[in-house]
């Protein structure tokens, strides 16, 4: 049974694990395949809570360390990586290029950050950002989330509009507030990872919801939500991760009536809504009785800004703020009070068309690189889903493209349950730090899907 050592590391108990984690596997100690210890006897060999175990392994699953199996138990996944791995060239190998992480282009910090932390720092108004808030929020700070939702087709009063630190923050809150430990939570058939790890953590049962390039199928929605007794639905229908669907206008109405008539809760996940051009207007207003609509600023503006914004049917306003305050009392004020100055100011938009601009740049070289290959990019999606041509699979090539300095997810983290991992990989067009290594990788991608796997190369 693997024992970490948490000697010599520093930090929060349950980020030393994981590091110990990251270093076992990067030194062979902990081979893909390998079952983790569950979360009570690694709690009591180490003398900690197994609330800290159980964050050391949601932080693993996302990272790509480990997958976990309802019940099952957790195991080293094949591509796993750690930090160092994906930071430093292997000895004597290439200078890795990320293509596992979908972030904002790096190379675009917004000056106006600079600029906007100055002015704060001299506004007499200060001193009242640097106390404890509302747990919702400053009122004008919803008032700003008001608005900005309005950009997605959302007709939300403020008294409506929750501050949250992120879209994590908020799809974590939703699920503590509405869902039971055992309960099933439908989700289409590829999903967010991060997701899945909250199911693990909160012990709930992710069940797939067939889709096809278009997003999730009504038929089969409806079919699940009557064979499950499910009553919350996890969605990403604008620049769905991992595939880059969005759902048509035809299809929102038609799974808001679903939901409607099966009672059903929707968890609308827009964080990448602001970024597509013309994107049919967020799911929630179709079914704005029914869904709890979550957005963020990570993708959309930058990453510093730990900032979202939750617009909530009426009805699930005390439940979602109280499993809020009790897991994070407010979200950065001084953030939130720079977000909601560029949004007043219009400031937002320019920052969102900028990083438009350069993934229409990113995804020109992709579509070059790429050429004669199969793969969906929708306009404003921040990473490709490749599919890949025969004899690879998945963990083939994250593995090769691991020995060839690309550091790629492994598709298996998009799977919310046990089943057929899809012969496709997520690459990350924004992550590379400039249009050169972007295309560096993609070549070196190219070069190795025209060649063939190397024999037992997912267990190598």
């Amino acid at each position: 049974m693997w024992m970490p050592s948490l000697d010599n590391r520093h930090g929060p108990k349950y980020l030393r694990i994981v590091e110990a984690m990251a270093a076992d596997i990067e030194a062979g100690r902990l081979p893909v395949g390998e079952r983790l210890p569950t979360h009570r006897d690694l709690a009591w060999k180490l003398g900690v809570t197994v609330g800290t175990v159980s964050r050391a392994y949601a932080e693993g699953e996302r990272r790509g360390l480990l997958v976990g199996e309802i019940g099952r138990g957790s195991f080293v996944q094949a591509g796993s990586r750690s930090a160092r791995g994906l930071a430093m060239p292997d000895e004597g190998g290439p200078q890795a290029i990320e293509f596992g992480m979908n972030r904002p282009p790096p190379a675009l910090p917004p000056p106006e950050f600079a600029e906007a932390l100055t002015a704060l720092a001299a506004a007499p108004a200060l001193g009242e950002l640097l106390t404890y808030q509302p747990h919702a929020g400053r009122w004008s700070h919803r008032v700003a989330g008001a608005r900005w939702l309005a950009r997605r087709g959302l007709e939300v009063p403020p008294d409506r509009v929750l501050v949250t630190s992120g879209a994590q923050h908020a799809i974590c809150t939703a699920l503590m507030a509405l869902a039971e430990p055992g309960e099933t939570i439908l989700t289409e058939s590829l999903t967010w990872p991060g997701t899945r790890a909250l199911a693990n953590l909160l012990q709930l049962t992710l069940k797939p919801v067939e889709m096809d390039e278009e997003g999730v199928l009504p038929d089969a929605f409806e079919a699940a939500c009557r064979a499950n007794g499910a009553r919350i639905f996890y969605t990403m229908p604008t620049l769905h991760n991992p595939t880059t669907a969005t759902l048509s206008i035809e299809r929102r109405q038609a799974i808001a009536g679903i939901a409607d008539r099966y009672g059903i809760t929707i968890l609308e996940d827009d964080v990448y809504g602001m970024l597509q051009v013309g994107a049919p207007p967020a799911l929630a207003a179709y079914a704005p009785d029914r869904t709890i609509y979550i957005t963020a600023t990570s993708k959309s503006v930058t990453p510093c800004l730990r900032v979202g914004f939750v617009a909530l049917p009426e009805d699930r306003i005390m439940r979602f703020g109280a499993a809020g305050r009790a897991i994070n009392w407010m979200a950065p004020p001084v953030m939130a009070e720079i977000l909601a100055g560029w949004i007043m100011d219009g400031r937002v938009d320019g920052l969102t068309a900028r990083i438009r601009s350069d993934v229409d740049a990113r995804q020109a070289v992709a579509a070059r690189c790429l050429d004669g290959f199969a793969y969906a990019m929708a306009p404003g999606s921040f990473h490709a889903w490749l599919s890949l041509p025969d004899p690879w699979r998945a963990p083939d090539i994250v593995t090769a493209g691991r020995q060839r300095g690309l550091a790629l997810s492994s598709t298996e983290i998009f799977v919310p349950a046990r089943g057929d991992v899809p012969h496709a990989v997520r690459v990350s067009l924004t992550a590379p730090p400039t249009h050169a290594d972007l295309e560096r990788g993609l070549t070196t991608l190219a070069a190795l899907l025209r060649d063939r796997p190397a024999p037992c190369l997912a267990e190598a």
